[in-house]
């Protein structure tokens, strides 16, 4: 059974995008390493939201996840121009089913915010790897948005203090326990696209 892992930047101020949607504030740190090259060799499946693989091309580098599967959660009409990548309309809840029966590696919920909101609304975010950015954005699209519901305690597992001042945080996210927890997303069977 595949783990449902994030693995996001944000500011200190928990912005994972200026205001404009756009991530032009992370460039002074495209070279702190992460621990990336450590993570992405245990994925064996990315998802990601429409505007998220949207964005990829623009950033010059081509496709990064090439021999992963992908699934891009999208509500809009089209067809994915990468190999191994669908677009799936079916809803959070359904894919969530369809990833936990992988075992060829753990799937990434690559992004956006929302759609990682949406999994861990769900429940089914089991690990969160975190870097936070020594960066003041001020206004921008939110790591997590508004929620109603029960707090939902997360259990800190590991940090690294990374180079510029850069903080990775690694959490593991309990189950949710039934009625409790899950927000605005309880009973969602709605497609999230960011």
């Amino acid at each position: 059974m595949a783990l449902i892992r994030g693995f996001i930047a944000a500011s200190l101020d928990g912005c994972v995008a200026d205001a404009d949607g756009g991530v032009q504030w992370l460039a002074p740190f495209r070279k702190v390493d992460p621990g990336y090259g450590a993570f992405i060799d245990d994925v064996g499946t990315v998802v990601m939201g429409r505007r998220t693989y949207d964005l990829i091309p623009s950033l010059g580098t081509g496709w990064p996840y090439a021999g992963k599967r992908g699934f891009v959660v999208t509500s809009r009409r089209g067809d994915p121009v990468q190999r191994g990548v669908k677009f799936w309309r079916e809803g959070v809840p359904d894919l969530i089913e369809r990833l936990r029966e992988l075992d060829d590696g753990d799937a990434w919920v690559v992004g956006g915010a929302g759609l990682l909101a949406a999994f861990a609304e769900e429940g089914a975010l089991d690990r969160l790897s975190l870097l936070i950015a020594p960066v003041l954005l001020g206004e921008g699209l939110r790591l997590f948005p508004e929620r109603t519901g029960a707090p939902r305690g997360l259990v800190l597992r590991g940090t690294a203090a990374l180079a510029m001042g850069v903080v990775r945080l690694d959490y593991e996210l309990p189950p949710v326990r039934p009625g409790r927890g899950r927000g605005r997303a309880a009973g969602s069977q709605g497609v999230a696209e960011v």
